[in-house]
């Protein structure tokens, strides 16, 4: 018996290491150059990609997301879901509010291409090779294109002229071994992208203040937001006349599966350095309006503590610059992209402290660990949830959920001037199962009304891994988070992986947990789960 078993686990070995090894993904050089035309709030671009095929499969077609055509009109999946939400900004919007993408030709090496936009969606193009892309070859691929930038409606758009640029150039789809993961642009879930290398160009009058996604390339626009950070805050709010001059920024990047970027003459600029637990050196910037300056002239100092403890407890940050801007943002209270994160909230220091370690914190769970946000949300959200209590429970170790809402009425009839922040996530994770309104979390995000979304993804997965932490223990956990980062960084990764790496590293079935709690409605109760958790940990040490 004993023999057999030593062979199964050996075929079993061997098994796990070749799909290991047969892991493949698809890889996308991006060349971008694009003008900002602030009087009538459009970008004129063109688009120069490579498209390089790791698959076992021959491709005639690709896929790729048009999304700012969400934005074109009441039809689209953003409005039905706009519509279904609640939520009618856009609804009611008129039509230069509206926003779209258009005089898109795709070709290759000259030769034009047949596209067409699918049946369903106004957002998603189906583009034909002239040639069918073999496994292991590439393709190049390039087009011009036009956004007209739509109003305040959610993560693409601009209020008078600071914009916040998302999602806005033609992008290929995800191709995986689950195949095409063409998706329509949404508001309540979010992004699946191919890892590569981007080079953008960005030309635009000469007085605004960027901040984007990459290294910027140009050293005197360096220099010059060196001395902006230098400057005494101007009080004036409102927006000055554009230069008629015009000047080129230039921003390159590998590693990455994404890229924004953020304009307005107004920013005032926080500027810090940190170091890592690897003693890399990582800039931080915080861009923000002249009358937020109370609030955000600690940003840099935020992103630098955020960008420590996130790596110090998931893994190093890989890249050199990371920023957070003050934007006009509907999308909720912040919205993360690959370095750079755009920010609505911050009503207080603290508040503003911790939307910052969050959305900073995605360049962890969604930036590197690259999960499909649309079907797991959980796997960014919940996770950043995790390590973002972490973090508020360092920095904020002694404050209480009355900090939240204030000291009125609701404060003193819940007492919640006796009870700790860190618990926000515990009373958030119940409350659905409470009211009988829970799904389950491994739902996908458009499944979901809006408030399982919040509750679900978010505070109940966030809760789960602080009861999964106590259970395996601290350092035990850390271990499992050092592991799946550095085996996956840079990867997309589902479910399973996480499962299969914690389970490995610390030796423990944990199906009960990956399984039972995130695929089926049982309810637990919080307290005993704990209690038995402690017990657990007792009997460990014991043994």
């Amino acid at each position: 018996m004993r023999t057999s078993i030593f062979l199964v686990c050996l075929l079993l070995t061997g098994f796990l290491s070749i799909a290991q090894d047969n892991y493949w993904q698809q890889h996308v050089n991006y060349q971008i150059s694009v003008e900002l035309d602030d009087e009538n709030h459009q970008l004129k671009g063109n688009l120069n990609l490579i498209y390089q095929n790791n698959s076992p499969d021959t491709l005639k077609q690709l896929y790729f997301h048009l999304w700012p055509n969400a934005y074109k009109d009441k039809e689209t999946a953003l409005a039905q879901q706009f519509q279904n939400n609640g939520t009618t900004k856009f609804l009611f919007s008129e039509e230069e509010e509206k926003g779209y993408i258009n005089e898109i030709n795709f070709s290759s090496n000259g030769q034009p291409l047949q596209w067409s936009l699918t049946d369903q969606h106004k957002d998603i193009a189906l583009v034909t090779l002239n040639a069918p892309l073999l496994p292991g070859k590439s393709v190049n691929i390039a087009t011009p294109f036009l956004v007209k930038i739509p109003g305040d409606f959610s993560r693409l758009g601009h209020v008078g002229q600071s914009y916040q640029i998302s999602q806005w150039y033609p992008k290929p789809a995800v191709y995986d071994e689950n195949g095409w993961n063409e998706m329509p642009y949404l508001d309540q879930g979010e992004f699946f992208s191919e890892f590569g290398s981007f080079e953008v160009a960005i030309t635009l009058p000469e007085n605004y203040r960027v901040a984007a996604t990459g290294q910027l390339q140009n050293t005197e626009e360096l220099k010059w937001l060196e001395s902006i950070a230098q400057e005494e805050i101007s009080a004036d709010n409102s927006f000055p006349p554009s230069s008629a001059k015009l000047k080129t920024l230039t921003y390159k990047q590998d590693s990455i599966h994404d890229f924004a970027w953020f304009a307005d003459k107004r920013y005032q600029i926080s500027m810090s350095e940190v170091k890592l637990p690897n003693q890399k050196t990582v800039r931080t910037f915080g861009y923000y309006l002249p009358n937020s300056a109370k609030i955000w002239g600690n940003s840099a100092e935020y992103i630098d503590s955020a960008v420590y403890y996130y790596s110090k407890w998931v893994g190093n940050y890989p890249y050199a610059y990371a920023s957070a801007v003050e934007g006009a943002l509907s999308a909720g209270g912040g919205m993360e992209y690959p370095m750079v994160t755009v920010i609505s909230a911050g009503n207080d220091a603290m508040t503003l402290d911790q939307v910052i370690a969050h959305e900073v914190g995605h360049n962890w769970f969604y930036g590197i660990l690259a999960s499909n946000e649309r079907l797991y949300p959980w796997m960014d959200e919940g996770f950043n949830t995790y390590v973002e209590s972490k973090y508020m429970h360092q920095r904020y170790p002694n404050v209480k959920l009355s900090a939240m809402v204030g000291e009125n009425f609701v404060s003193r009839l819940f007492h919640l001037d006796e009870i700790p922040m860190s618990d926000l996530n515990f009373y958030g994770a119940t409350v659905l199962g409470a009211f009988g309104k829970q799904v389950p979390i491994n739902t996908p995000s458009q499944e979901m009304n809006a408030i399982n979304y919040g509750l679900n993804s978010y505070m109940h997965t966030g809760q789960l891994l602080i009861f999964l932490e106590a259970y395996l223990r601290e350092e035990q956990m850390q271990k499992c988070m050092h592991t799946y980062y550095e085996r996956y960084k840079f990867k997309h990764v589902y479910p399973d992986d996480i499962q299969k790496v914690f389970e490995e590293v610390s030796g423990e079935d944990l199906s009960w947990f990956f399984h039972d709690l995130f695929n089926t409605n049982k309810q637990i109760d919080y307290k005993l789960f704990q209690t038995k958790a402690k017990l657990r940990l007792i009997k460990k040490r014991e043994a």
